[in-house]
């Protein structure tokens, strides 16, 4: 069986779930086109990051990673695989199998990149549809998105979500992406049957995008989660489910 939940697909065989993830970047990187430019190393950490987020925060763990560069593998593409090869290394996640391709037959004036992740998990250990009335929900990090993500302490990177995945005091989690705090809230209604009862600080802009998941729903059954210690980031009470 092939379920559609949130951004993922899941195939279920029989007690294992495979979980399919997938992210893009365009015009950021140093091409001459490019309209954000950063180094390639922040090209390919923060690709791999919103690519397995999604699939952490429902408690799986990547076993495939597909990188299809639309630049040339030297020195561009070979920079960024360098990068998401550390960022891999460095989160604890090992034992991945990596596989992709590059474009040598056209020069490139602009970066694009592309990652799919196969993850896996035991059906029995997925963190989804798990949340229940009068459980709390937090926000770690906060939105952000262009310059703000490379000059702010509050990003959370893939370190952090792999915090999230491994945390049994979460009960789930939902990165938040170019949508919104706002639209994920309502996701979490919308695959909870509950309501989001808001209890929250006016600073924090809901319809903001969060770039590349620079922040993380978090449901919780503790109003101070040791997580908030573990991951140093911002910490921001949302309120509860009811």
């Amino acid at each position: 069986m092939i379920e559609r939940y949130r951004d993922l697909l899941i195939i279920y065989e029989k007690d294992i779930a495979f979980v399919i993830s997938c992210d893009s970047l365009g015009a950021i990187g140093n091409k001459e086109h490019d309209v954000l430019k950063v180094d390639e190393d922040i090209v390919g950490k923060a690709t791999i990051k919103v690519a397995l987020a999604e699939a952490l925060c429902i408690g799986a763990k990547p076993i495939v990673i597909v990188d299809t560069l639309a630049v040339e593998m030297e020195p561009t593409g070979k920079k960024i695989l360098n990068s998401i090869k550390k960022e891999l290394k460095e989160s604890g996640l090992t034992n991945i199998v990596l596989t992709g391709s590059t474009e040598e037959n056209f020069p490139t004036s602009m970066t694009g990149i592309g990652i799919t992740a196969i993850s896996k998990a035991k059906v029995s250990q997925l963190k989804m549809r798990k949340a229940k009335k009068s459980m709390y929900i937090s926000l770690l990090g906060l939105p952000l998105v262009g310059d703000e993500v490379l000059n702010s302490g509050n990003v959370l990177n893939l370190r952090d979500y792999v915090k999230i995945s491994e945390s049994e005091e979460i009960i789930e989690a939902i990165p938040v992406g170019s949508k919104g705090i706002n639209y994920e809230l309502g996701v979490l209604e919308e695959f909870s049957g509950l309501k989001v009862d808001l209890d929250c600080p006016t600073y924090i802009d809901f319809e903001k995008s969060s770039g590349p998941s620079t922040s993380c729903i978090i449901v919780h059954k503790e109003a101070e989660p040791y997580i908030k210690k573990s991951i140093n980031k911002s910490f921001t009470p949302l309120g509860r489910l009811i």
